[in-house]
C-alpha cells in the first residue's frame, strides 16, 4: 500500500488516499477479499461437517449430501461489485488502520447477494490506546466526470450517511445491540468481548466517544478532491471527541474484472 495523499489533524480526525499495486491487489482479491466474501471460516466448517457425515461408519449417504459437498467444494463468489468494494475496505482497514471486524456479517444474510442493513462497517477501532465503536460506509465508483463523485456527495452518498449516523442516536443503538448480540458466539477470553466492553464504556462515558469512517473504493486515477472537500464539511459537523476518517482506495484493476480474479478465472 502506498500513501498518495493525507491530511492528519489528530490521530482521530484525518483523511488518506492510498494506492495498491497490481500484484498486491490481485493477491488481496484472490485471498483476503475472497475469504471475507466467502466467510471462509464458516464455509470450511460447513464443508468439514458434511464430509464427516459422509465418512461416518454405517451412515447411508444420499445423493443430496454428495451434491451439497460438491457444491461447496466448487462454490464461486457471485456478488455485485460494490460488495467486493466493501470486503476490500474491511481488509485494508484491518491491515493498515487498527480496525477489527470480528464477526463476518455474511452469516446474517439470508440472501448473500443483498445489501447490508444499518451500516456497511460495524466493528471496532483502536486509536490513542483506546478501543472505540466503529461505524462506517463504503462506496465504489469509477466516475471521473465529477470530483468528488456522486457516491460521496449525493443524497445517499457517504457524506449524508455519516451525518445520519452522527445525528441518529437510535440507529447507533441498533448497531451496538447488533454487536452485543454477537458476544454469545465468542468465548470469554476472546478479544471481541474486551473490545465491546471497552467501546461501550467509552460510548456511554460523559464525553460519548466513537469513530465514524467513510471509504471510497476507486478503479480510476487518484485525485485528492475525491474526499478532501467532504472531509472539510464532515469535520465541522461531527464534533470532537468523535473520530472521523475518510479513506480513498485506488485500485489498478477495473472493477469489472474483480469477480473473475476472485474466482480464479483471470490472471
Amino acid at each position: 500500500m502506498n500513501v498518495l495523499f493525507e491530511h492528519i489533524e489528530t490521530l482521530k480526525r484525518s483523511y488518506h488516499g492510498v494506492s495498491i499495486d497490481e500484484q498486491e491487489c490481485r493477491q488481496h482479491l484472490r485471498n483476503a477479499v475472497k475469504d471475507n466474501l466467502q466467510d471462509r471460516e464458516e464455509w470450511q466448517n460447513s464443508l468439514d461437517r458434511l464430509r464427516t457425515l459422509r465418512d461416518e461408519t454405517g451412515f447411508e449417504v444420499s445423493d443430496g449430501l454428495l451434491a451439497d459437498i460438491q457444491a461447496l467444494e466448487n462454490e464461486e463468489i457471485e456478488v455485485q461489485q460494490f460488495r467486493v468494494g466493501e470486503a476490500y475496505a474491511e481488509v485494508i482497514l484491518e491491515q493498515e488502520f487498527s480496525c477489527r471486524f470480528h464477526w463476518n456479517e455474511n452469516r446474517d444474510a439470508r440472501n448473500p447477494k443483498g445489501n447490508k442493513t444499518g451500516a456497511d462497517l460495524v466493528g471496532f477501532i483502536e486509536v490513542e490506546d483506546q478501543v472505540l465503536f466503529l461505524f462506517g460506509e463504503v462506496k465504489t465508483s469509477s466516475e471521473t466526470a465529477n470530483r468528488p463523485p456522486q457516491v460521496m456527495i449525493g443524497s445517499k452518498g457517504v457524506e449524508s450517511q455519516l451525518r445520519d449516523l452522527y445525528n441518529d442516536r437510535s440507529k447507533r443503538l441498533v448497531l451496538i445491540s447488533y454487536l452485543k448480540n454477537k458476544m454469545r458466539h465468542f468465548p470469554e477470553e476472546h478479544q471481541f468481548r474486551s473490545d465491546f466492553e471497552e467501546s461501550q464504556r467509552a460510548y456511554y462515558s460523559s464525553i460519548e466517544d466513537y469513530h465514524l469512517i467513510g471509504v471510497l473504493v476507486r478503479d480510476v486515477d487518484s485525485d485528492e478532491r475525491d474526499i478532501s472537500h467532504s472531509y472539510g464539511r464532515l469535520k465541522d459537523h461531527i464534533l470532537e471527541p468523535k473520530g472521523i476518517k475518510l479513506l480513498a482506495m485506488y485500485l489498478p484493476i477495473r472493477k469489472e474484472d474483480w469477480i473473475e480474479i476472485i474466482n480464479g478465472k483471470a490472471e
